[in-house]
């Protein structure tokens, strides 16, 4: 028996199933004929623009300005030319690609706030890069001959949270930080939920997943602490994460102002749910160049295969999801998380690495059993 969360809409299409092989996956709840949406994903929880594309990609829609679709003026010179400069100082500059999507964007309260924060995070990564005697309170990197554990990842976050507690020792660590540009964009990341969260529970803005609302209304808090936690999957395949993430931590607690601070719990949880659950914002259907990432939040149950049935289409911020071929009912609707133009091995590596399994579909299976 199929069971549905009120994260996912599907005008009847999808039954969310428990698996054996996958966690909780989406399968047909009737025969579904080839090109229909069975899915819209209206805007990502979180997201960021790398801060090199901000004058390339569209603040609203997300369109590259160099992309095929771009006019010719603007592929030209390869950069937005509609601005919103702030009314006071303290904010950056964003671009848009038309007026009506400047207009759009500043009738959501959260634009406008994710530039104040912005300019504060790009000053504070300014700030880390004093000279000076660091204080050490990171963990030194795991001995490779030793288990990652749960506890071992818990532990580490209690010393950095009690760090985090004093303002004089997390100003002398935050003064000599030296937060990496990759760093930034992931503290930006997470500033991008934090917003989310200030705007649907301070400002009372409503933050309900609905499918019939134009403007894109993020899914709440809730919706994605529904998705798998890979916490310690994605550490133990990337050891050097954790350091990253405690150092972005401490960044945030220092940088964020006095309004949002009560929000830095959630940025665990966050972290812990990204790798695995986000999506790039590619230049387009090329998928030549990434320009983000970002986490919509009911795409994620969307399991993968090698030769998927369903396609994934941006649209502006939304994420459609159309079937590639006849589905009938009961069967699996998956998606491809990797370029299924590669060879096996390769194409087993990218999800080992990224999302943490082994694949084994039909066409893994064949072309495995042929080598």
């Amino acid at each position: 028996m199929g069971w549905c969360l009120p994260v996912f809409e599907s005008d009847g299409y999808v039954e969310l199933h428990t698996t054996s092989h996958g966690g909780r996956s989406l399968f047909a709840a009737r025969d579904i004929p080839l090109g229909t949406r069975i899915h819209t994903s209206l805007a990502p929880f979180a997201h960021v623009i790398y801060k090199d594309y901000r004058r390339e990609v569209c603040a609203q829609c997300l369109a590259y300005s160099a992309s095929d679709l771009a006019p010719p003026e603007v592929t030209r010179s390869r950069v937005w030319s509609i601005k919103w400069s702030p009314e006071a100082p303290g904010a950056s500059a964003v671009w848009f690609c038309s007026e009506d999507c400047r207009e759009t964007w500043e009738k959501d309260e959260t634009g406008s706030l994710q530039a104040q924060l912005d300019a504060i995070l790009m000053k504070a990564q300014v700030a880390s890069r004093r000279k000076g005697k660091s204080v050490d309170v990171i963990p030194p990197p795991f001995n490779p001959k030793e288990e990652i554990t749960q506890e071992v990842i818990d532990d580490a976050w209690k010393k950095i949270e009690v760090l985090a507690t004093s303002k004089t020792q997390l100003a002398a660590f935050c003064v000599t930080l030296n937060l990496e540009d990759m760093e930034l964009e992931i503290a930006r990341y997470l500033a991008s939920a934090i917003l989310c969260l200030y705007v649907s529970e301070q400002l009372h803005v409503v933050a309900e997943y609905d499918k019939h609302n134009d403007s894109g209304m993020r899914a709440p808090w809730s919706h994605l602490l529904h998705l798998q936690d890979n916490e310690l999957a994605n550490i133990r395949e990337r050891p050097y994460i954790l350091t990253a993430h405690l150092r972005i931590y401490a960044f945030l607690c220092s940088a964020l102002p006095k309004h949002l601070k009560p929000y830095l719990s959630s940025v665990r949880d966050v972290l812990a749910r990204d790798t695995g659950n986000a999506f790039g914002i590619w230049d387009g259907d090329r998928r030549d160049e990434m320009l983000g990432w970002g986490m919509w939040t009911s795409a994620s149950y969307f399991n993968h295969s090698c030769t998927p049935n369903i396609r994934k289409i941006r649209r502006a911020r939304a994420l459609h999801f159309e079937t590639t071929c006849p589905v009938v009912a009961g069967e699996e609707l998956c998606i491809s998380y990797v370029d299924t133009d590669q060879l096996l091995e390769q194409r087993r590596r990218d999800l080992r690495m990224s999302w943490f399994f082994t694949c084994s579909c039909s066409r893994c299976q064949r072309e495995s059993s042929d080598d």
